[in-house]
């Protein structure tokens, strides 16, 4: 007696996985551009085209091993301006 033919055994559950090649250009874009977070790069993957959801490129720079670039890297070179103030002109 042959099945009903639905092979639904055969489905994963959940979303596809993200191919190969789009992974690849995310950690290429990660590598070359180090101060990119992974905001940034999901923006340049949707320019060029490629739909992918920013966790989903944070999921893959995570799994990497790639930490996400810090909002202003440049904070150490900010004056401390937490003394007193004199606001008499």
């Amino acid at each position: 007696m042959a099945g009903k033919g639905t092979f639904t055994d055969r489905r994963r559950p959940g979303r596809p996985c993200t191919r190969r090649p789009v992974q690849a250009l995310i950690m290429r874009m990660a590598r070359e551009n180090p101060t990119w977070g992974h905001r940034r790069i999901q923006s340049e993957l949707a320019r060029l085209g490629y739909n992918v959801a920013v966790s989903t490129v944070w999921e893959i720079l995570h799994a990497a091993g790639v930490d996400p670039a810090p909002r202003r890297a440049d904070l150490a070179a900010v004056p401390d301006r937490s003394g007193p103030r004199d606001h008499r002109v």
